[in-house]
């Protein structure tokens, strides 16, 4: 995936994660919980990228 596939893929994810907040009403919530490591794996993933690219 392309890394501006990526950003928008993490700004709509980003969205996502503070609507559910509102819906459930805590952090800690199993689903805020999921979601959030999901968007963790995404930063890290664009990140790699990132730093691979400024190796080259």
């Amino acid at each position: 995936m392309e890394e501006v596939e990526l950003k928008r893929r993490l700004e709509i994810m980003q969205i996502q994660l503070y609507m559910l907040v509102e819906q459930r009403g805590s952090f800690v919530d199993p689903q805020v919980v999921e979601l959030s490591q999901q968007i963790d794996r995404l930063v890290l993933t664009i990140q790699r990228i990132k730093m691979k690219q400024r190796v080259e």
